[in-house]
């Protein structure tokens, strides 16, 4: 009986410990472009800019455009600019870059597909 308990603490805490690297795993953009794909869309309306990235002097250092209409996961997609987000911003903390502020770009649609200039 105490066999069975500890294996099943260990089987237990071997889920958790790899549950938890998951999410320890660095995001990078070609995750983040890869969870984009090819952002189609019918109307302008479904095309969305966000942010990614952090300069050490403040903002973002770019932006991603993606559809609403074509994202199979837009919560996933959050959470990994998100914690792509996070980790810029640890790093802008020790680094340099330019200060020039990038505002944020208007979508367009463009032959169906969603593209910021």
């Amino acid at each position: 009986m105490k066999l069975l308990l500890a294996f099943a603490t260990m089987a237990l805490l071997a889920g958790c410990s790899t549950a938890q690297s998951a999410t320890d795993t660095p995001v990078t953009m070609a995750d983040i472009k890869d969870l984009i794909g090819k952002p189609e869309a019918q109307g302008i309306d479904s095309c969305k800019v966000l942010p990614v990235g952090k300069r050490a002097c403040g903002g973002p250092e770019s932006y991603v455009v993606y559809s609403s209409e074509t994202i199979t996961d837009e919560s996933k997609l959050l959470n990994a600019v998100h914690r792509y987000n996070e980790k810029a911003e640890k790093d802008a903390q020790t680094g340099y870059s330019t200060c020039q502020f990038i505002p944020e770009p208007e979508p367009q649609l463009k032959a169906g597909v969603c593209w910021i200039p």
